[in-house]
């Protein structure tokens, strides 16, 4: 097909229950080296902890690792989970990470969707929002700071959560003012603040998703990016429909059982908001948050998809639940061939 949407991968680093940890890093960066060599715009990561749904919950570390096996994409958070973090600490590794990037970083953020997550972080429920509020506006405030001043200005933050009095900038960021910012989960903050976002839903709904953003958005861009508007899809991609619904399925239950984990033993449960559906794959096919097939249907569903959604760009994950290497690398390339290349 003539494709001109763009795609991003999105890789949480599941734990497959069979492969040593270290081994499994090593596929996953080899995963991010294809997808760069594919023409992908960017890579993101999430950030849990405690859970097998994240193998690599110190981000930075990985985004660290991803940054020096890939040339062309960006390589981005999805998110960082403000509230765990000292935000000068953050600030320092964001804008290390900039520069070993050579600028780029795109910084997603969030306060996440997992409260038991919060609870063994010490984060209380109901100042979650607000410290993630604060932790992005001191963050960006120092970034600006540094971007205006230069290195070695002071920087004064007085806040409900952290303070600072007369701190060094003696880092800044590679890009000026700050890197991109994406919001998933929220369209109307997203929007209000004029930066990236995942809108999440089937293809027919996403239209109205997108007007509503474009008419919420009262700004032209965060720090002077324009926004990327994406969507979300895991995907299977085998030579037969059949075999590739199988692995999705199975992978798919995995997927439900490691995001689910801390909510079952935390009697928290059911969870208000979970993107696994609890593991109804009925309802991902439904929803299109799952999509399963051979390279040719890959072709008729986005060929259809850049015509009636009103997006140019999506972010894939072929590699979720307990999807092996192998599988996850034969997806990427088949739905490369037929449709980026095709």
């Amino acid at each position: 097909m003539s494709c001109h949407l763009q795609f991003g991968l999105f890789d949480q680093l599941e734990n497959d229950g069979s492969t040593p940890i270290g081994t499994q890093y090593r596929e996953h960066l080899e995963l991010a080296r294809m997808a760069d060599q594919a023409g992908f715009s960017h890579w993101f990561k999430s950030e849990h902890h405690h859970v097998p749904l994240d193998i690599a919950p110190s981000i930075n570390v990985f985004l660290s690792a991803v940054i020096q096996e890939t040339s062309n994409m960006r390589i981005s958070s999805l998110v960082h989970l403000l509230p765990f973090y000292d935000p000068m600490r953050l600030y320092e590794e964001l804008c290390m990470l900039d520069h070993l990037s050579e600028g780029r970083l795109d910084v997603g953020f969030g306060k996440g969707i997992s409260p038991p997550e919060q609870i063994l972080w010490g984060v209380p429920r109901d100042e979650a929002s607000s410290r993630t509020e604060e932790a992005l506006d001191y963050i960006l405030a120092a970034m600006e700071l540094a971007a205006k001043e230069g290195l070695g200005c002071l920087f004064n933050y007085e806040g409900t959560y952290w303070s600072a009095t007369d701190h060094p900038l003696e880092i800044s960021p590679y890009q000026d003012p700050h890197p991109p910012l994406w919001r998933p989960g929220t369209l109307a903050t997203a929007a209000e603040m004029g930066v990236s976002t995942i809108i999440p839903g089937p293809m027919k709904s996403i239209p109205e998703r997108v007007e509503a953003y474009r008419e919420q958005q009262k700004a032209e861009g965060a720090g002077g990016h324009t926004p990327t508007l994406s969507t979300l899809r895991r995907i299977v991609v085998a030579p037969t429909e059949a075999e590739a619904v199988e692995i999705a399925e199975r992978a798919w239950a995995t997927f439900d059982a490691n995001l689910t984990k801390l909510f079952r033993e935390y009697d928290l449960w059911p969870p208000t908001m979970v993107p696994s559906f609890l593991g109804d794959t009925e309802q991902a096919f439904a929803t299109e948050s799952l999509l399963a097939g051979t390279p040719s249907q890959m072709v008729e569903y986005f060929e259809r998809f850049e015509q009636e959604s009103g997006l140019t760009h999506v972010t894939l994950c072929p590699a979720f639940g307990n999807i092996t290497a192998t599988e996850a690398r034969t997806s990427l390339e088949l739905f490369s061939d037929a449709v980026m290349r095709g």
